[in-house]
């Protein structure tokens, strides 16, 4: 998890490439102090890369700012882990940067982590996913619902059936044991089922929804509408609806920890398992319109990326955990 600190010549080379990856490595370190499951080695070994750099003290005391801002830290757990288990030195950094946050009112732009954007409503939502995390839910009208990766979602029975997606993926079977109607919301427009199963996935500029059985109307703020049949999909934003298509044959397969590739892009698959890892994965731009075609396994990104290395002229180069390079065979990068 440490990095090794760069001379300022390296620092003024590498500058970018170093604040993704210091990025990534606070968010990594961010979950696991909330996760209360840390060793005090492990402690230990996040103050060190806390300490080892300034940009590390940097990214972390933004982002821990950030998480206060938005309540979605717990201060006083991770303050007891923290400042029980390091140095007085330390300790002392430690208060002054919690002793500040609530003056502090900063949000977080969606590329702060390059191709990740800190899940923001996780930690708020009913229900929640990490990363790499799937979760299947039963609700009491027994419709089904599996959750992806980094995902959130909030569901409220009331004088509607609501599901709101805040982030993330999911795959949804309506029930048939309640009469009331049932409206999934996205950041981006709410979906009528019409007794079907579908699959609805939210970026940050569109939603996209994909129809295997029944039909799903799309409903727009700005009064637009659509009807989805079975052996569609559909994206769209909050004031556009994007052109009918016919459904991947891939869709739904990520409920089996698989992604299924049909001549696509090199770029896109290598971002679609991004979803999956915490860090960063980069292609090199000789190769993003290479196409791919096969089945990866999403459960296990470091086996799909061998896979990848071992049928493709490319190379897998790790810089850490945290920072892949996706390189042509022949390069000498490293």
């Amino acid at each position: 998890m440490t990095a090794a600190t760069p001379t300022p010549n390296q620092q003024a080379t590498h500058a970018t490439t170093l604040d993704a990856q210091v990025r990534a490595q606070a968010v990594d370190w961010l979950l696991k102090l909330q996760s209360g499951q840390m060793s005090k080695e492990a402690l230990l070994t996040f103050e060190h890369w806390q300490n080892s750099h300034p940009q590390h003290a940097q990214a972390w005391a933004r982002l821990t700012q950030i998480q206060h801002t938005f309540g979605q830290l717990q201060h006083k757990a991770l303050a007891k882990q923290v400042l029980t288990r390091v140095d007085q030195t330390s300790r002392r950094k430690t208060l002054k940067t919690l002793g500040t946050l609530g003056t502090l009112g900063l949000l977080l732009p969606a590329t702060w982590l390059g191709v990740h954007s800190l899940p923001m409503l996780r930690w708020r939502a009913g229900y929640q996913t990490a990363v790499g995390e799937q979760k299947h839910l039963r609700l009491q009208d027994g419709t089904r619902l599996v959750l992806n990766t980094d995902s959130a979602v909030d569901v409220h029975y009331q004088t509607l059936r609501q599901i709101t997606l805040h982030q993330g993926e999911l795959w949804l079977e309506t029930g048939h044991q309640d009469k009331r109607t049932l409206v999934v919301s996205t950041p981006h427009g709410q979906l009528v089922p019409l007794g079907t199963r579908f699959n609805v996935y939210v970026q940050s500029r569109q939603t996209t929804l994909a129809v295997t059985e029944g039909a799903v109307r799309i409903q727009l703020a700005n009064g637009q509408s659509s009807v989805v049949q079975a052996g569609q999909q559909r994206a769209f934003s909050h004031d556009a609806l994007g052109r009918a298509s016919a459904v991947s044959d891939s869709v739904g397969y990520w409920q089996q920890g698989m992604l299924l590739a049909q001549e696509m892009p090199l770029e896109a698959l290598l971002a679609e398992l991004a979803r999956y890892r915490h860090g960063v994965i980069r292609c090199h731009p000789d190769l993003k319109q290479m196409t791919v075609s096969g089945a990866f396994p999403l459960r296990d990104t470091d086996a799909a990326l061998d896979l990848l290395q071992k049928t493709l002229p490319v190379n897998i180069v790790a810089r850490s955990r945290l920072w892949i390079m996706v390189e042509p065979a022949a390069s000498t990068a490293g």
